[in-house]
């Protein structure tokens, strides 16, 4: 498998195929038992999680992972942990509360107290104090309103067009083909199907297991 730098590429699969598994592995939260994972020239599967968060991979987990205790504002702080520039960090913060200012105005308020849209706003915004060069999202989309799901996308998407290279594991077929260059199908661990969405969509297999009725 390999993400092109600056592409929108979706692993799409049923439950239990894969496709949290490989997020897991290049954030390195689980340990390969084979294969290698390069990143920008150099191998990677061997490092520490938090080596990869310095190179620039931010995981922005299924369930959105937020810390529900703490406040907005200390939620994005943590993101930036491995930062040294406070003042960077700070502007940084102001910057996302540009980003989503639903998040400025709770920026006080506990994690826990926002809706679930707010909240995956809040794990993408907390991802982004990272800097990062690739973006690992776990669906992203789940359990929310679908006018709520399409707010979602179009930041995920906004984020893409500026250049940020995103990795997305999604169970909305129809969105993640909308929003992707790149698709590849999981099954039991395996890579089935590979290409555009557009070329996807034509398959059989597609037809008949994703898109039927």
């Amino acid at each position: 498998m390999e993400i092109p730098e600056g592409s929108m590429t979706s692993l799409l699969g049923a439950n239990g195929s894969g496709k949290t598994t490989i997020l897991r592995a290049i954030s390195r939260l689980k340990k390969l038992t084979s294969g290698e994972i390069w990143f920008d020239g150099q191998r990677i599967d061997r490092f520490p999680a938090h080596k990869i968060a310095q190179l620039g991979i931010a995981h922005v987990p299924e369930g959105k992972g937020v810390f529900p205790y703490m406040s907005v504002i200390d939620n994005l702080r943590v993101g930036a942990d491995s930062r040294k520039n406070k003042d960077g960090v700070k502007r940084d913060i102001e910057e996302m509360f540009e980003e989503f200012p639903i998040l400025k105005a709770r920026r006080k308020k506990g994690a826990r107290l926002l809706s679930g849209g707010e909240q995956q706003m809040l794990a993408i915004a907390r991802a982004l104090m990272l800097k990062p060069k690739l973006l690992l999202l776990d669906e992203p989309l789940q359990g929310l309103a679908p006018v709520v799901q399409e707010q979602i996308a179009d930041i995920i998407l906004n984020l893409n067009k500026r250049g940020l290279t995103v990795l997305m594991v999604e169970h909305n077929i129809h969105m993640a083909l909308e929003m992707s260059h790149d698709v590849y199908i999981l099954d039991s661990g395996k890579i089935i199907l590979h290409g555009a969405p557009q070329e996807l969509t034509e398959t059989e297999y597609v037809q008949k297991i994703y898109l039927a009725g």
